[in-house]
């Protein structure tokens, strides 16, 4: 399997991966407030549960759009500068006294993969004596 194939792969299982924490924070916000990281989560029907989940759909959804595109070098920018999401989320966990094994194992280790993958579709292999 090609370094590109790899890379629509993982993107394509990150684009589910996100579709369904997304959804899952607005359709059913109770069973996902665990496990985001903080040590004091909105309870249901609490605004920010949906908007988390729309801003996690409303990703998923620009990187699927630039994975119809199939332009390498448009998703492997865009999934570079989504990855400042998972950053974001990990920062606020760490500053707001939350899991620091959420905050590195979910939020963190997200954003790796989100730059790892970029870096597969960014990468551009040496020419001939290059």
């Amino acid at each position: 399997m090609t370094r590109i194939k790899i890379a629509y792969a993982l993107s394509i299982a990150l684009v589910l991966f996100v579709l369904y924490f997304g959804t899952g924070y607005v359709f059913f916000p109770e069973t996902q407030t665990g496990g985001f990281g903080l040590p004091v989560m909105p309870s249901k029907g609490d605004p920010f549960l949906a908007i988390k989940g729309v801003r996690d759909i409303g990703t998923a959804l620009v990187l699927l759009a630039l994975l119809l595109l199939r332009n390498v070098r448009a998703v492997g920018w865009g999934l570079l500068a989504l990855a400042f999401i998972p950053i974001g989320d990990m920062l606020i966990v760490l500053t707001h006294n939350g899991s620091p094994g959420a905050a590195f194992g979910i939020h963190g280790a997200t954003a790796a993969l989100m730059v790892v993958i970029s870096a597969l579709f960014l990468i551009r292999p040496a020419q001939n004596g290059q």
